[in-house]
């Protein structure tokens, strides 16, 4: 999907399950209103773990190395 999406775009995975994961917990909702608030994209290659609910708040995980 990446290639896909060509040099502009950025593919933000989210490694949970279901669809429409931009309300999937506080790693992805930062990423999202990063976005539509700053126009600031994470980086290439970003992933953010699932969010459960126990867990303290943590950020999205930088491109795979």
């Amino acid at each position: 999907m990446t290639r896909q999406l060509g040099h502009s775009g950025v593919l933000l995975t989210y490694e949970g399950h279901g669809h429409g994961s931009a309300t999937s917990g506080p790693c992805m909702e930062d990423a999202v209103d990063s976005y539509l608030t700053d126009l600031a994209a994470p980086p290439r290659g970003t992933s953010s773990r699932p969010y459960r609910p126990d867990n303290s708040r943590h950020h999205p995980r930088g491109p795979a190395r």
